[in-house]
């Protein structure tokens, strides 16, 4: 669909003054949600608008005037076909990114246009791709209180999860405290494989374990206690909401998600984005930016 030229006319929302720079960064990012939202709708796989998304389309009818990204969630079963099927549908100027195509350990996928700038890391070749993205987020089983048999469970998502991305933390817990039933001579042998392989197995792990509780959360949250889990019943019904000239997902239940999630979401606070710091540039790619201004 596209937007219309006057959307990237400067103006002043919420008391914000949203630059034309700004509105590129969103045009670029919802031509990335339609990418996505037509992929979802061909192979029948089931998104929420998420976190500032959701709020923003509840409460804006669009983007918090003072944010920048777009973010969206998926049960993990429906997540674990979608990478299946990206490489074939992702396909330039876009570019699929997870734990899996680079070394990266965020812990959820981005889908990037190569024609354009974000850059969030400058440690790295400008290989990488670090185009402007929005970010797909996993919803596993974590506890919920019911299940007591998944406490077990969230201990080896938990140790998994750090096996990937601080094994050293994993190699002093052996040491110090080991882990019952052999497990510690698993994640010995576990540490010995290349981080794409650990990824994989932490994935698959969480795939198995999927639908064994009433609640969800990202995995990664969960453990570092960002955001709290939902019950699965306020993500059981979907309605459509305008974002820009979009209509969206979001679960039914938004109030409940979203007072959960951020309090008296009603009033307007006006905030830092959540990619403060990270060098947006719509009109220059990625890997020229990187080389002209970073490593030049």
């Amino acid at each position: 669909m596209g937007v219309e030229q006057s959307f990237f006319k400067e103006e002043v929302r919420s008391g914000f003054l949203v630059t034309e720079k700004r509105k590129k960064v969103w045009a670029v990012e919802l031509e990335i949600l339609e990418l996505f939202d037509r992929i979802c709708k061909k192979y029948g796989l089931v998104y929420y608008a998420y976190y500032g998304t959701l709020l923003g389309a509840v409460r804006h009818q669009g983007f918090i005037p003072w944010d920048d990204d777009i973010d969206v969630i998926m049960f993990r079963d429906d997540y674990e076909k979608f990478k299946a099927i990206a490489a074939q549908e992702v396909i330039s100027p876009y570019y699929f990114q997870n734990l899996c195509t680079e070394d990266m350990t965020c812990g959820f996928s981005k889908i990037r246009d190569c024609r354009t700038t974000a850059i969030e890391f400058e440690d790295v070749s400008a290989d990488f791709n670090q185009g402007i993205f929005i970010d797909i987020f996993p919803f596993d089983s974590v506890c919920d209180g019911i299940n007591t048999e998944f406490s077990a469970i969230a201990k080896i998502q938990r140790a998994l999860w750090a096996a990937v991305t601080k094994p050293a933390s994993i190699l002093e817990e052996i040491e110090q405290n080991g882990f019952e039933g052999g497990f510690s001579a698993f994640l010995l042998d576990f540490m010995k494989k290349d981080v794409t392989q650990r990824v994989e197995i932490f994935e698959e792990f969480c795939l198995s374990q999927f639908g064994k509780t009433k609640k969800s959360n990202v995995i990664l949250y969960e453990i570092s206690d960002i955001s709290k889990s939902v019950p699965n019943d306020w993500l059981k019904d979907i309605i459509y909401l305008p974002f820009e000239h979009l209509q969206i997902p979001v679960p039914a239940e938004y109030d409940k998600i979203l007072t959960q999630e951020y309090g008296n979401w009603h009033q307007f606070v006006q905030g830092k984005s959540a990619h403060e710091g990270i060098v947006f540039d719509p009109d220059m790619p990625y890997d020229e930016y990187f080389s002209k201004y970073i490593k030049g």
